[in-house]
C-alpha cells in the first residue's frame, strides 16, 4: 500500500481526527498570515487543509469551505486587503481552493468505487472458484462416468469413473478418440443441427475388448470449433443381467403354473375319456378293434403327460413380496397409458400394508393384466375411470381393480381359457388366477352396480415370519 492509499485508509476510519487537524492547520495559517506583515500573504497554504478533508466532504461543503478560505486570505492580505479588486481576488482564490478540493474529492470517490468494485470482483471470483471446486469434486467423486468430447470425438475432459469404465489410465484418456469405445458418439456428433438432449442405450467396449451395455445421458453444445458433446455413462450390464434373469425366472415360474393348470384340465378330460373308453369295452365287437386299443393307449399317454405336468408345477419355492412396491411399479407402468387414453385412475392404498406371500414379478404380471383389462373396458365408456384399492380384510390382504366399463355379461366363463371373443385366447384371467392360487392366494370377480371389479386375495406375512 502506497502512502496516499495509507492516508486515505487512515482518514476513512479517523474522520474526526482529520477534521480536527485541518481545523488546527487553518487556524495556524490564519494567525501566521495575520502576524506576518507587510506584503507577505500566506493564504495559499489553505490548500493543505483543503486537500486533507476534501475527500470526506460533499461538493457543496467543499465550495463553502473554499469561499471561507478565500475570504480569510483576503482579510489577512495586508496592506491591500479589501481594497480595489478584492472581489476578484476572493473569487480567484475561492475557485482555486474549490477546484483543488473537488479534484481530490473526485479522485477519492473514484478510488472508493474502484476499491468496492475490486472487492466485489474478488468476492465473485472466490465464490466462482468455490462453486467450481464443488462441481469438480462432484464430478470426480461421481460413480457415473462423465466426459466431454470435441467435434472429432476426442476426449477433452473425463473423470476417474470414465477412466475406470473404459479401462484407461488417468493420463491416457484425455485426447483419445472415444468413438471406438462408444460407437454411438459418432452418430450423435454427426446428427442434426442444433442442441441434442437425449438418453440412449448402446454397446460399449473397454480398452481390453470387453463389451458392456452403456446407458448414456447425452447433450451437445456449440463451440467455436464446432459441435461438442457431454455425456454421462452408466454400465448397465449388471442391471441387464438381473433384469433378464428375473424375467427368465418369472417366465419359468409362470410356465410351470400354466403347465400345471393345463395338465389339471387335461387330466380331467383324460379321466372322462378313460371312463367312456372302459364303458365301450362292454361292446365286444368294438373291444377287439385295433383302433379301440390305440385310443386306450392315447388316453393313457395323456394321463401320464398330465401327471408329469402336475409334478413339474409343484416344484415351486415360497416367495415374499412387498405389496406397496409392486403397486408402485404397477402405477408407473399403467398410469400414463390411462391418462393418454383420456381416463383417470384413483389409487386408494391403505398405509402400512404387510408383506405378502407371492413372487414379486409374478404378482406384478397379475396386476398389469388386471389393469390392462380395465383399460380396455373403459375405452368406449363415457366415464373413463379405474379405481385401485388395497387394504387388509379379515386375515387377507385384498387388492381390487374396479373400472367404469360396460361390465361382464357372462361371469361363469370369466376364468375359463379359450373363450370366444376374448383377448389372447382368454388366457389372461385364467393364468392370473393360476399364479395366485399357486402362492396360496386367489382371484375372484365381485359384482358391482356398474363396471367390473376383480379382487386379488393374498396371504400376509407376519413380522419375523
Amino acid at each position: 500500500m502506497n502512502p496516499l492509499e495509507a492516508f486515505h485508509a487512515f482518514s476513512d476510519s479517523n474522520r474526526n481526527r482529520v477534521f480536527q487537524l485541518a481545523g488546527l492547520l487553518s487556524l495556524a495559517i490564519a494567525i501566521t498570515d495575520w502576524k506576518i506583515t507587510p506584503n507577505i500573504s500566506m493564504g495559499f497554504l489553505y490548500i493543505v487543509p483543503m486537500l486533507l478533508i476534501s475527500g470526506s466532504l460533499k461538493s457543496w461543503q467543499i465550495v463553502a469551505l473554499a469561499v471561507i478560505y478565500g475570504i480569510l486570505r483576503e482579510t489577512f492580505n495586508f496592506p491591500v486587503n479589501w481594497q480595489a479588486g478584492s472581489s476578484a481576488r476572493i473569487l480567484v482564490g475561492s475557485s482555486g481552493f474549490a477546484l483543488a478540493g473537488l479534484f481530490v474529492s473526485e479522485i477519492v470517490q473514484k478510488r472508493r468505487l474502484m476499491t468496492l468494485h475490486v472487492a466485489e470482483q474478488e468476492r465473485q471470483i472466490k465464490l466462482r472458484r468455490e462453486a467450481e471446486k464443488q462441481i469438480r469434486v462432484l464430478i470426480e467423486t461421481s460413480p457415473l462416468a462423465i466426459f466431454t468430447t470435441n467435434q472429432d470425438g476426442k476426449v477433452v475432459l473425463a473423470n476417474q469413473s470414465a477412466h475406470q469404465l473404459l479401462g484407461f489410465d488417468e493420463e491416457t484418456l484425455p485426447g483419445a478418440d472415444i468413438r471406438p469405445f462408444l460407437p454411438i458418439v459418432e452418430r450423435l456428433l454427426g446428427g442434426q443441427e442444433g442442441y441434442l438432449r437425449t438418453t440412449v442405450e448402446s454397446k460399449g467396449q473397454r480398452k481390453n475388448g470387453e463389451v458392456f451395455l452403456a446407458h448414456m445421458w447425452v447433450s451437445t453444445y456449440s463451440t467455436e470449433t464446432g459441435t461438442a458433446l457431454a455425456a454421462v455413462v452408466w454400465d448397465a450390464s449388471e442391471n441387464l443381467r438381473d433384469r433378464e434373469g428375473a424375467g427368465l425366472d418369472s417366465m419359468m415360474a409362470t410356465s410351470r403354473i400354466l403347465i400345471g393348470a393345463v395338465s389339471h384340465e387335461v387330466r380331467n378330460l383324460s379321466a372322462a375319456a378313460s371312463s367312456a373308453h372302459e364303458k365301450l369295452a362292454a361292446h365286444t365287437e368294438i373291444a377287439g378293434l385295433e383302433q379301440y386299443r390305440a385310443l386306450g393307449a392315447i388316453i393313457k399317454g395323456l394321463e401320464k403327460i398330465a401327471s408329469s405336468g402336475l409334478r413339474m408345477s409343484t416344484r415351486t419355492s415360497a416367495a415374499v413380496a412387498d405389496l406397496s412396491t409392486v403397486l408402485d411399479e404397477t402405477r408407473i407402468v399403467i398410469e400414463p397409458r390411462v391418462k393418454e387414453a383420456g381416463g383417470t385412475i384413483s389409487w386408494r392404498i391403505a398405509a402400512g400394508l404387510p408383506l405378502v406371500q407371492a413372487d414379486h414379478h409374478s404378482l406384478l404380471q397379475v396386476f398389469l393384466n388386471l389393469a390392462r383389462n380395465s383399460e380396455r373396458a373403459i375405452e368406449s365408456a363415457n366415464e373413463k375411470q379405474i379405481i385401485v384399492e388395497a387394504c387388509v380384510e379379515r386375515d387377507l390382504v385384498v387388492v381390487r381393480f374396479q373400472d367404469s366399463g360396460a361390465g361382464v355379461q357372462n361371469t361363469d366363463m370369466l376364468f375359463r381359457p379359450f373363450q370366444p371373443g376374448a383377448q389372447s385366447g382368454g388366457l389372461g384371467l385364467y393364468i392370473s388366477r393360476a399364479i395366485l392360487r399357486s402362492e396360496g392366494g386367489d382371484l375372484r370377480f365381485e359384482p358391482v352396480p356398474s363396471g367390473a371389479c376383480f379382487a386379488v386375495e393374498l396371504w400376509p406375512i407376519e413380522d419375523g415370519g
